[in-house]
């Protein structure tokens, strides 16, 4: 394939893409018709299913777009020399706020899947390790505890997590309000408060 057809290819599939996140945020995943999608891409539903397998198919790769954008926006945060505590609640106001964008998505998906984010970390290990990473040696530094980092890492995720379920469920209207409640729980466990 020439240079030229696979830009053009990349192209076309993030116009479709970025179509599809806005009507998933839109509809939600069981609304969403793909021939809509399609029409609204100005492409053919047999485009769609050339680049996408399936509509979860299409709905896993936006996650995988919105991780990827969550990645950049977290390397530049541990890029700032912030104090740790600041860090650490900076980087869930970032995920609150992300999320917050996304409620009808997330809806969606948590409604279908029960396990939701698990999956999502299953499908797309590649990503979130890497924004694993970019935690690990920050915590370790500042950890009191004697638990693998890494495990601490997928705890403050689970803690962020269980608060979208919260707001996805009703308990609160505003997730971000929930930014320091959450980093102050995580740095009271680092402490072994």
């Amino acid at each position: 394939m020439s240079r030229l057809n696979q830009e053009l290819k990349n192209m076309k599939r993030t116009l479709i893409l970025d179509k599809a996140e806005e009507m998933f945020e839109e509809h939600g995943f069981e609304e969403l018709k793909v021939s809509d999608l399609a029409h609204e891409a100005g492409v053919s539903v047999g485009t769609i299913y050339a680049y996408f397998e399936s509509k979860e198919g299409l709905f896993s790769a936006c996650v995988g777009v919105q991780i990827e954008a969550v990645y950049e926006v977290f390397m530049r945060l541990f890029e700032e020399e912030l104090p740790f505590e600041q860090l650490i609640e900076r980087s869930q106001q970032i995920k609150f706020d992300m999320m917050s964008k996304k409620r009808k998505t997330l809806e969606s998906g948590i409604i279908n899947n029960p396990f939701f984010f698990e999956s999502q970390q299953i499908s797309h290990k590649e990503g979130i390790d890497r924004i694993h990473r970019l935690f690990v040696d920050t915590i370790d530094r500042h950890k009191k505890v004697d638990v693998d980092t890494l495990q601490l890492v997928y705890i403050l995720n689970a803690i962020g997590n269980a608060y979208v379920l919260r707001w996805i469920e009703g308990e609160f209207d505003d997730l971000n309000a929930k930014t320091k409640e959450v980093s102050t729980l995580f740095i009271s466990m680092l402490k072994g408060a």
